[in-house]
């Protein structure tokens, strides 16, 4: 599927986005979506073009634009129920990476999404303080938005890394570990799999069908692992990012810790702990978890973690039991509870984090590289070093040898990434 629809796109982007709709074999259709976002893009005018064309897919060929313009594309795909697929040769780049994760079902090749940070257009002429607002309320609603479509907010955190001048392409492990594409994405078909000269049959759907994107082909006990994973994750990340992330995951009453509480007051409870503990680092230790699923799922787990206040020169460290009751249909925590089952007393290093980080490299260097249990622990390695790196620790120095890397306070001589 993915060569037969390369073959129908040549030439470069061109600018201001434009439709054009594709008919492949099996009349499947297509509609691609062209050009650079802009904020004068209609999500009104996209959908009507849906519907009047009724695709199975959209894909894309745009290397970005305005980033509000395509989180409201995106929002409308999903609104719509229709699915995204994107190959390599027609790049989908930048805030065209936000409108893809729109789509219900997602397959992607391997380098096909590009992420890099978002910058401002040369005539905004904003003051540095106007500007420090400006990014910090543009992260808080991409965060809301990955959230929304079930991405892990990783995401966001890689793409922060990379200069607007440059731009980092995703592997298809990366893609599928942070919610980016869905297992037996497009039509229920793994899409990346299917030789080209027998394409999938995707059926052609209504505007108005499967708009829930939990669809019964969606395996809600993966859903849930999946979201409680991104839980942490966020949970992680710098206050802000965090507090995103919590606002758009609990149902409106939560049954929290044992108590019927409002969400304002969950909220309040996480705003408070995370100003106490600004510097955190969340891992769970993986198949600790277990999920079970009937009409809601609950996912059980361990999880150890390390915070730390450097204004009151204070650090936590120790290892707990989560329990978290999740609604697949409304995304939303219903329940949330733990147990700490070990405080470490006096702990001023991240020495569980750093364990669990030596227990995967170990599985990643000491196994096959063509086994992808390999590929997986490899990959569970360096989401620990960067939950470490963030919180100032560090695997190196530089000029050191492989062997000589110790994990140490990050200085100005260490090997970050």
């Amino acid at each position: 599927m993915f060569v037969f629809v390369a073959s129908l796109f040549a030439g470069p982007s061109c600018a201001a986005i434009t439709y054009e709709r594709m008919t492949l074999h099996g009349d499947m259709r297509a509609l691609v979506v062209s050009g650079e976002f802009e904020i004068s893009d209609d999500p009104v005018a996209f959908a009507g073009e849906v519907a009047l064309f009724k695709p199975a897919f959209i894909t894309f060929r745009s290397v970005g634009g305005n980033v509000t313009s395509a989180m409201k594309i995106g929002r409308m795909i999903r609104a719509l129920g229709i699915s995204t697929l994107q190959i390599r040769s027609a790049e989908c780049a930048s805030a065209c990476a936000l409108a893809f994760v729109g789509g219900v079902r997602r397959s992607a090749e391997a380098g096909s999404i590009g992420v890099h940070q978002a910058s401002f257009s040369d005539d905004a002429a904003l003051d540095s303080k106007t500007a420090v607002t400006a990014v910090q309320a543009m992260t808080a609603e991409i965060i809301g938005y990955l959230t929304e479509m079930g991405v892990s907010p990783q995401l966001l955190q890689l793409s922060l890394s990379v200069e607007s001048s440059d731009m980092r392409y995703l592997t298809s492990s990366e893609m599928a570990n942070w919610g980016v594409t869905t297992p037996g994405a497009v039509g229920g078909t793994d899409v990346v799999s299917t030789p080209s000269s027998t394409p999938a049959q995707v059926p052609t759907t209504s505007p108005s069908e499967d708009a829930n994107p939990t669809s019964k082909s969606d395996d809600p006990s993966q859903a849930a692992l999946a979201f409680v994973a991104r839980y942490h994750d966020a949970w992680s990340l710098p206050n802000s990012q965090a507090m995103a992330f919590m606002r758009q995951a609990y149902a409106d009453s939560v049954d929290f810790y044992g108590k019927q509480t409002s969400m304002a007051d969950v909220l309040k409870d996480k705003e408070t702990f995370a100003e106490r503990w600004p510097d955190r680092a969340y891992s769970v230790r993986h198949g600790s978890e277990t999920v079970s699923c009937i009409v809601t799922c609950r996912v059980t787990g361990t999880v150890e973690w390390f915070s730390r206040s450097v204004q009151r020169g204070k650090a936590s460290s120790g290892i707990a039991d989560f329990q978290v009751v999740w609604d697949p249909q409304s995304k939303k925590i219903l329940s949330e509870s733990s147990k700490v089952l070990k405080a470490d007393k006096g702990l001023t290093e991240p020495s569980r984090l750093i364990a669990q980080w030596g227990e995967e490299n170990g599985s990643c260097r000491g196994n096959s590289g063509d086994d992808p249990e390999t590929w997986k622990a490899c990959e569970r390695r360096e989401a620990i070093g960067a939950k470490l790196d963030k919180i100032g620790w560090c695997y190196g120095r530089e000029g050191e040898a492989g062997y000589q890397h110790q994990w140490h306070v990050c200085g100005q001589d260490s090997d970050r990434p």
